[in-house]
């Protein structure tokens, strides 16, 4: 008996070489291309004034970012909780920073000496996770070539891709 043919292509293959079947193929990864809305974490207002403070600025930060993330085909549903955590780990940097000018980048002991206020190793570790997760969406200067965005869907669907606009 004869055989059936060559083997099924594999579908990161259709999809590295952009085929219009890696979008037909049952079983194929779906990508979702609509704007992730805004965590929930950081609309609910909270009763400490810190935890206030920092949902401010994350919720702004998200508010600012996100739709040229979006544009760029950088922001979708999968990526958002690492979006997230940014405009987390911002908000809790701008708090740190805050709270060293306010209250001083030292303290003083009770035998006298003086020491690093918690306040700074916070703000150090802050500025630590905000600029590995600015390097992921490309938000830094040395790391935007390395950023590759989703792809985004294509609009003209079958035919109408060969002949030109009608109307």
């Amino acid at each position: 008996m004869a055989k059936r043919g060559p083997k099924a292509t594999p579908f990161k293959v259709l999809q590295d070489r952009k085929s219009w079947r890696a979008k037909s193929r049952s079983g194929g990864e779906t990508s979702d291309h609509k704007r992730p809305p805004c965590p929930q974490r950081f609309i609910t207002h909270r009763k400490e004034p810190d935890a206030e403070a920092v949902r401010r600025v994350a919720r702004t930060t998200w508010d600012s970012l996100a739709p040229a993330l979006h544009a760029d085909g950088l922001l979708v549903m999968k990526f958002r909780e690492s979006f997230a955590c940014l405009c987390d780990s911002y908000g809790r940097y701008v708090l740190a920073c805050q709270k060293c000018d306010t209250e001083g980048m030292t303290i003083k002991t009770d035998t006298g000496y003086l020491m690093q206020s918690p306040w700074v190793s916070i703000r150090n570790k802050m500025f630590d996770q905000l600029f590995k997760a600015a390097a992921c969406f490309g938000l830094t200067p040395a790391d935007i070539a390395g950023v590759r965005a989703t792809e985004k869907p294509l609009e003209d669907a079958g035919k109408s891709k060969f002949f030109g606009k009608v109307g």
